[in-house]
């Protein structure tokens, strides 16, 4: 069975393309649900999916017990190399024991070729979850969560073990112990370079790449894992990875946001590699300054400056917590005020460009709040140089200079250089000419001028004349008036229940956890009617708000007053999908009550519509469409927004325009 990763509609397996939006289809994870596993577990639910294959809740069916199965993907079970790597990860997990890494059970092969592994299943949620519901931890309350996964670490490099990805979703926070404290375990361990543990097949490329992936998440993943040399010149990837990876999940847990988080690979790599954190204590205000040194040496790009093991890293993380904090910690307004630009060393040299592989996982789309474009404010923001003087044009320069702008400033431009106006001309009676050469220059002179003039009036002439031929023409043909982007929406998404205590504002495509419940919030410029179609029970399309809404959402209309903000549902929530994936809904706004697609003009029944109410409204899409362009605007980090801008005439069109929420 294969699904459609966006409108998720399920095809049989010989079917490639989805026939509503094109999109590729892919093996369909949760197929397997419901079913028994080589006879002796019973698969329950998909807990989640990423590179390795897909991770169930299962039980096994003569004991009893609740396990975890991690099975490889199909495409890959001839590749030699997963096998090996795979391998590899069930020896190293399961040689390696303590209280906080998941135990490793047994590894499978099943009678039809499906290879799994059983593991050790942890009641709870990821550290990513945890991080997305509740917000910003205290500089304490990151040293407690995180003081268990330091033990694992500290316990796993001295064995020879490198976890290598080390990310906010690979940290489990179980249901409380006895003694009431959540218990924290480390996941994947197995994505380890072995040394003493597995035995065998230890030479070769440590960073275990095949078939141009990379193992390690981008967000996370050290200078050395992204192919520089250090200064030791060594390639082999050792612990201090992970403590770069850890740095960066307590920089993430205190902040309330990924350290780096560019738009595309390439920025990521120069992130890590040349561009430095701003010092945590700069930035929250309770961060103590011991602490916050901690993290920015954790995180320093060369291994040789960070701590040398994980038990040293929590040593200096424990005194810090003692040590005082900023008096004046200058909270950021933007996003630009994480980072900032610092030299590399020139004399470090470096292979990076040659043997740097492409990251491949699915992990490595650029995340980050709610089906949207990253916006460009979760990269690097370079601190402009400061505006110098502009030089004094040298006599006998040309009038019309080009001025290079600042770095502050967009880009380099040619600016006409205004003449000072000459003083009034003085007339000056010239000799009587002594000869006919001087009469004849005299006359070329006066024609020059004359002619001058004159072509210089016919051009000023000329000029009006097609001012006014194209504004009438553009009156009369308005498809060729360049109109300049006009901001008709704003939107954002509040996460969490109407009984909340505190709830969470995101504008942003970050990925958020499944199953999270959330309000839409929307503002317009202009009165009208709005609509939104998305996917309803089992991710089939349909109409949530209509010209007739349904009374349960505490809507009797969908119409809209210019700058009155839209809550929908009120006084009730969307659930996302249990299991990842990401969600698209479509949002019409119209000046006027539309009457086609036929259902936008009926009572909201939350059924899917039908196949010909989908092909008409699929046709709507597509003519109204356009390219509005969306605008993340996080200048409040409380309350963050998109504005959405359109070229179209809302005057006369509708706009239509996507919120996408991705979620895991």
């Amino acid at each position: 069975m294969k699904y459609c990763t966006t409108c998720k509609a399920k095809y049989d397996d010989s079917v490639s393309f989805c026939s509503i939006d094109g999109e590729v289809l892919e093996a369909d994870p949760a197929s397997i649900v419901d079913t028994v596993l080589d006879g002796q577990y019973q698969m329950e639910a998909l807990l989640g999916k990423g590179g390795m294959g897909a991770v169930y809740r299962a039980r096994h069916i003569l004991l009893g017990d609740r396990v975890a199965i991690k099975v490889l993907p199909p495409e890959v079970r001839t590749n030699a190399e997963w096998l090996r790597r795979f391998r590899r990860e069930g020896q190293a997990a399961r040689r390696f024991r303590h209280p906080n890494a998941v135990t490793v059970y047994d590894l499978r092969t099943a009678a039809d070729g499906t290879i799994y592994m059983v593991m050790e299943y942890v009641e709870g949620h990821t550290l990513d979850h945890e991080i997305k519901t509740r917000g910003k931890f205290t500089a304490k309350e990151a040293f407690e969560t995180l003081t268990p996964i330091m033990s694992v670490l500290d316990t796993a490099h001295s064995m020879g073990v490198v976890h290598r990805d080390l990310k906010p979703e690979n940290i489990m926070v179980g249901k409380p112990a006895e003694n009431g404290e959540p218990v924290v375990k480390l996941l994947d361990l197995g994505i380890a370079k072995m040394r003493e543990i597995a035995g065998g097949d230890n030479g070769g490329n440590t960073a275990l790449t095949m078939a141009g992936q990379v193992l390690g998440t981008p967000y996370y993943m050290s200078p050395e894992q992204w192919g520089e040399i250090p200064r030791d010149q060594s390639t082999e990837i050792d612990g201090r990875a992970d403590i770069y990876s850890l740095g960066l999940v307590f920089y993430e847990m205190i902040l309330g946001r990924r350290g780096f988080a560019g738009n595309t690979l390439h920025e990521l790599r120069r992130e890590h590699v040349s561009t430095k954190l701003q010092p945590l204590d700069e930035l929250v205000a309770d961060v103590p300054r011991g602490f916050s040194e901690a993290i920015e040496r954790a995180t320093a790009k060369d291994r040789g400056d960070r701590q040398a093991t994980a038990r040293v890293l929590a040593d200096e993380l424990r005194a810090g917590l003692a040590t005082p904090s900023r008096s004046t910690a200058r909270l950021p307004n933007q996003a630009g005020d994480l980072t900032e630009t610092v030299a590399v060393n020139n004399r470090v040299s470096t292979n990076a460009d040659v043997n740097a592989p492409t990251i491949l996982t699915a992990d490595a789309t650029p995340t980050s709040p709610v089906g949207r474009v990253v916006p460009k404010d979760d990269g690097t923001v370079y601190e402009p140089a400061k505006p110098q003087p502009a030089p004094s044009p040298k006599p006998g320069s040309d009038a019309s200079a080009t001025v290079v702008e600042s770095a502050a400033m967009a880009s380099s431009v040619t600016v006409p250089q205004v003449p000072t106006p000459a003083p009034p001309a003085v007339p000056v009676v010239a000799p009587a000419p002594k000869s006919k050469a001087g009469l004849l220059i005299g006359v070329a002179i006066v024609f020059v001028i004359l002619l001058v003039g004159g072509v210089g009036g016919f051009l000023l002439w000329n000029k009006s004349r097609s001012s006014s031929t194209t504004t009438t023409s553009n009156a009369n043909n308005p498809a060729v008036v360049a109109t300049a982007p006009k901001e008709i929406s704003r939107y954002w998404l509040e996460l969490g229940d109407a009984k909340a205590e505190r709830k969470t504002k995101v504008a942003a495509l970050v990925p958020i956890a499944s199953g999270q419940k959330f309000t839409f919030h929307l503002v317009f410029d202009e009165d009208g009617y709005v609509y939104i179609i998305g996917p309803g029970n089992d991710n089939q399309l349909t109409a949530f708000l209509t010209s007739k809404p349904l009374r349960d959402t505490g809507l009797t209309t969908n119409k809209v007053s210019k700058g009155q903000e839209l809550i929908f549902p009120k006084g009730d929530t969307f659930t996302l999908d249990a299991n990842p994936g990401t969600e698209r809904y479509t949002i019409i706004f119209s000046k006027s009550q539309l009457l086609s697609p036929s259902f936008l003009d009926e009572p909201v029944t939350f059924e899917p519509i039908s196949a010909t109410q989908q092909a008409d409204f699929n046709a709507f899409v597509s003519k109204y469409q356009g390219t509005p362009l969306v605008e993340l605007d996080e200048s409040n980090p409380s309350a963050p927004f998109s504005r959405v801008k359109t070229t179209s005439d809302s005057s006369n069109n509708p706009v239509v325009f996507y919120i996408r929420i991705q979620h895991n």
